[in-house]
């Protein structure tokens, strides 16, 4: 599933392992499962966000924290 950071929604499934999200700035980011919950991936494949426990933490991060990305 690809979707931008613009129209992320956890209520729309987005919230899904491997999971691609566009930045306004382009780049392609990666949302991958982990055991302690959820985590953003850089086009590098590095961590760019810590765990997110929740569904709406991820939206929170993916809405306003790739704005700068």
């Amino acid at each position: 599933m690809r979707t931008t950071s613009d129209n992320f929604h956890a209520m729309r499934g987005h919230v899904a392992d491997g999971c691609e999200i566009v930045s306004p700035g382009g780049k392609v980011f990666t949302l991958k499962n982990a055991i302690k919950g959820w985590m953003v991936h850089g086009p590098d494949g590095l961590a760019v966000s810590g765990y997110l426990p929740s569904a709406n933490d991820v939206e929170f991060f993916v809405v306003y924290g790739l704005q700068t990305h």
